[in-house]
């Protein structure tokens, strides 16, 4: 089984990716040479215990096919630990990592030992399988066996019982009667006693005799109390035999001298033996990797050492004393803290295990595990501790790519959101005022979709490096997802947030190369601040990526910063989301109209067809925050096909109420267009309420042409051929309209509402204009000019020679009701807009807080925003504020400030009247503080 088809199993999600430890598997490309070139054995379980992946190391571990391998893990385990093994195994499936030494069977069905570690696969916060690594430690274990073995042996075998015990009389250089030395030379009692010194000498070796001689008048003469020497000696079968004597003077009487002899026979084989052990395990010791040693921890003596301890630190101490001062001058300063503990622990009397880094003069560094178990005397004391050192410099190096992979993007190479979100941590610990800036480039998914994944790589790669050279050292930049990236900027910056932000905005008019295209990027860009916004990491991203959701929302590259009323925005916008699947079926959606006149005359020539939604909790809904909702979904293709269908439903019901019918616009999304099947299902709607197809008009943007797919230019075509009028809204907005209408079956353009906004003082945009009507004139398009909403604008577009305009200075967008009386009417008189009435305006106004605590019986955290408090009353509260809020279904928290005063009451919002919310308290004890707190202050009416 691959890689990729192990992660398959493993995977319950095809968007979001497989973690271990926060190394992130969805380029398996890239991370599967990091297991394969491990030298341990590498594999992967399944929830059930089952192996679905692993590298070659594993079957030249345990003997096995490859095919035999992917099993469940019990059958390579001793039946007697599989209990065990299974507990382990499930705490890693709970989320845990675990260490742990067990017995694996090899396929000849011998044991190996192995160190495994067990870690959680994760996605989305589920385990969906366990990753293992294992080491075979066996030849290690065996080696620790065998010390313990030898030194058994050797205490056995020194512990010999004594064979002969006689005493000597220096007096009368007789020896004493003893039964022991009778039955070892073979002769009675009376044999004994006659033995002279001369026949006595014979029975000794003549190689041992004279240096026996030499100890003996030593010990005579008093110069040493008592000595021990080796010699042979004829036993009674006539033959040599090797012993050990010991002599001793009697305290009471220095003329007696005790004489004692050991068999020495066995002992020698012994001896030979254990020189032949001790050589071989000198050479298993001097053949491991592994550093052995004893160290005496009162001086700091080393006792033992074997060959790899002086591979591993590469010297010794000339007097073979491992004191602090030389091994602290060695160990890397980071770790000198952690040693002292580790000492202090085993002088204590604990075992334990340690990994440490020694550093040498030439820059080399190794990592060290050192395994210590104190020996203690039969006092309790510590008599020294047997350490097991091993270099597990690789095993780090792996763990640290490991690690890098897991901190790093692997695209980009940028640190990713784990490492970002450390890192503020580390800069808020240093009490470091920052800014943090959330970077979109907005072109991923579409270069993904239109060019490939490669593509979408490489511009990843271009993006990063624009973002990495466009910024000094002491700016950190992290990859957050996508082509979205973030910044740290310390407020030490030479340059203050809002002039980085701007430098930022500029990377927009930069093309970037991929492949042979030029491309151009949106830039949007979120900020939020440390300690103003936020004192945790997790919330300082939240709001920096809530602020660049806004800046997202506009067409052009723009920075936003964090403010708290963004919060209970973008829940807004989310329940929006929620609640705009069902608008169509509670019906909250309706049409608005707005006529289209000719210039000179004011008839009404056609009208625009616009939807609006009234929300049962938040009120009116603007269609610029909805609508982009509709064509995230698919929503988009019911709701335009509600609007065509309710346009022409008001069409047929003015019709019969006797008006004469004229165009109506309706907008179409870019969107719809690339769904087959468009042009049918608007010309079955002319057939159902039976109108002619030069009654309906669509209006369609730059956005819709820009894809230049065929399916849009087909449909275009089959739609203007059934008569159906076909217009460009936004006209001279881009900068390729032109070409539009040379390539495009257009009939109207409709001039942006931007040059009515300056056509009175601007010549550049009379000239644009004049140019833009000349074009269609000769073109033959009907033209209609958006946003007249002044006299002064009309008489510049009528000199102009403009025949038609759209705007309120004719009429606001009406209901069906009020568009049926205007086209009974025909004409329309221009109205000058005119601006809030006086009395309207509230005149007295203090400063508060608002905070929703609870919408929908769910309980929020939300932070506060802005509003301004115009009058209480014993049940009410008025005020404004820029925040959207729901009616009916919340409960919100209010702080009103004037100087040193503050008071707070809670209440829910049940209306909107002449622009105002009105808060009703919670109770009549919640707004008599707030009544007492109008009443403190001063202001005139």
């Amino acid at each position: 089984m691959t890689f990729f088809d192990a992660m398959q199993r493993l995977s319950r999600s095809s968007t979001s990716p497989l973690l271990i430890g926060g190394l992130e598997l969805s380029h398996p490309e890239r991370v599967e040479p990091f297991f394969q070139q491990n030298t341990d054995a590498v594999f992967f379980f399944n929830h059930l215990g089952e192996i679905v992946y692993f590298n070659e190391n594993l079957p030249r571990m345990l003997g096995y096919s490859e095919d035999t391998l992917y099993n469940h893990f019990a059958i390579f385990s001793p039946p007697e630990q599989n209990d065990s093994v299974t507990a382990f195994f499930e705490r890693a499936l709970a989320g845990e990592t675990v260490h742990y030494t067990a017995q694996g069977l090899h396929i000849d069905q011998h044991r190996l030992t192995l160190k495994i570690t067990n870690m959680p696969i994760e996605q989305d916060g589920q385990v969906v399988g366990v990753y293992g690594i294992a080491r075979d430690i066996t030849r290690e274990k065996q080696l620790e066996d065998d010390v313990v073995q030898i030194r058994s042996q050797l205490k056995l075998r020194e512990q010999i019982p004594e064979l002969v015990v006689f005493q000597y009389d220096a007096l009368t250089r007789k020896i004493e009667s003893s039964a022991s030395l009778i039955n070892y030379l073979g002769f009675s009692q009376l044999e004994l006693k006659q033995l002279s010194n001369k026949q006595l000498h014979k029975r000794i070796h003549p190689r041992d005799l004279n240096p026996l001689r030499f100890q003996m008048i030593r010990l005579l003469e008093g110069e040493v109390d008592s000595f021990e020497q080796e010699i042979s000696l004829l036993n009674a079968n006539q033959q040599y035999q090797l012993l050990r004597l010991k002599a001793s003077r009697s305290n009471e009487d220095k003329n007696q001298i005790s004489m004692v002899l050991y068999d020495l026979s066995e002992v020698s084989e012994a001896r030979q033996q254990l020189k032949l052990e001790r050589e071989q395990t000198k050479e298993i010791y001097e053949a491991l990797e592994a550093a052995i040693s004893q160290i005496d921890l009162s001086t700091g003596r080393i006792l033992f050492h074997s060959k790899g301890f002086f591979q591993l630190f590469e010297e010794l101490p000339d007097d073979l004393i491992l004191s602090e001062e030389w091994l602290f001058g060695r160990l890397d300063p980071r770790d000198i803290s952690a040693m002292k503990r580790f000492i202090k622990r085993l002088m204590s009397g604990k075992s334990g295990m340690i990994q440490y880094r020694l550093l040498f003069p030439d820059g080399r560094l190794k990592w060290i595990e050192d395994q210590q178990i104190p020996v203690f005397r039969l006092d309790g004391s510590i008599a020294y501790t047997n350490s097991i050192m091993h270099d597990i410099t690789l095993q780090k190096e792996y763990e640290e790519r490991l690690q890098q992979l897991a901190m790093h993007d692997s695209v980009t190479g940028l640190p990713n959101r784990l490492a970002l979100t450390e890192t503020i941590k580390d800069w808020m610990q240093a009490n470091t005022a920052f800014s943090v800036l959330s970077i979109a480039f907005n072109r991923i998914s579409d270069i993904n979709n239109a060019f490939g994944h490669a593509s979408g790589d490489q511009w990843l790669q271009a993006t990063s490096a624009l973002l990495s050279t466009s910024k000094t050292a002491e700016v950190f930049l992290g990859h957050l997802g996508g082509d979205e990236y973030t910044m740290l900027i310390p407020s030490s910056f030479k340059k203050d947030i809002t002039s980085c932000a701007e430098t930022l905005l500029q990377l927009s008019t930069k093309p970037i190369l991929i492949e042979q295209y030029a491309l151009f990027a949106r830039v949007s860009i979120g900020i939020s601040r440390f300690p103003d916004d936020s004192n945790n990491s997790v919330e300082l991203i939240k709001h920096s990526y809530t602020a660049l959701r806004r800046s997202r929302r506009e067409n052009h590259s723009t920075v936003h910063h964090y403010a708290s009323n963004l919060d209970i925005d973008y829940y807004r916008r989310y329940r929006l989301e929620q609640d705009l699947h069902y608008a169509i079926e509670r019906d909250q959606l309706f049409l608005e109209y707005q006529p289209k006149v000719d210039s000179w005359t004011g008839k009404i020539i056609g009208l625009e067809a616009l939807i609006r939604w009234q929300h049962p909790e938040w009120g009116r809904i603007p269609p610029n925050d909805f609508i982009p909702l509709a064509e995230e979904s698919a929503l988009h293709i019911a709701i335009g096909d509600w609007v065509v269908e309710t346009a022409c439903q008001a069409m047929i019901n003015w019709s019969r109420a006797g008006a004469e019918l004229v165009p109506i616009s309706v907008n179409v999304s870019p969107k719809r267009f690339l769904i087959p099947g468009f042009e049918h299902q608007i010309e079955q709607a002319l057939t159902t309420y039976k109108l002619s197809a030069d009654l309906l008009e669509l209006e369609i943007t730059e956005a819709a042409l820009i894809m230049d797919d065929p399916n849009i230019s087909r449909t275009l075509e089959h739609l203007s051929q059934l008569g159906v009028r076909i217009a460009l809204d936004d006209f001279g907005k881009g900068y390729s309209s032109m070409v539009y209408l040379q390539r495009y079956p257009i009939n109207v353009i409709k001039i942006d509402r931007q040059f009515a906004t300056h056509i009175v003082e601007d010549r550049k945009a009379q000239a644009i204009v004049k140019s833009i009507l000349y074009m269609a004139t000769e073109f033959n398009l009907a033209v209609i000019a958006e946003g007249i909403e002044t006299l002064q604008q009309l008489e510049m577009f009528r000199s102009l020679n403009c025949p038609n305009i759209q705007g309120y200075l004719f009429s606001r967008p009406v209901s069906a009701e009020v568009m049926e009386s205007f086209l009974l009417r025909e004409v329309l008189y221009p109205i000058e807009a005119c601006s809030l009435a006086p009395d309207t305006v509230p005149r007295f106004s203090v400063h508060g807080k608002i905070k929703m605590l609870k919408h929908q019986n769910q309980a929020f955290d939300f932070s506060f925003s802005d509003i301004q408090a115009h009058r209480t009353s014993t049940r009410h509260l008025y005020f404004t504020t820029k925040t959207p809020l729901p009616l009916q279904t919340a409960t919100f928290e209010v702080r009103l400030v004037e100087g040193i005063q503050m008071v707070s009451c809670t209440l829910s919002i049940i209306a909107i009247e002449q622009g105002q919310y009105v808060g009703k308290y919670a109770t009549v004890q919640e707004a008599e503080p707030v009544l007492r707190f109008f009443q403190s202050l001063r202001y005139t009416e």
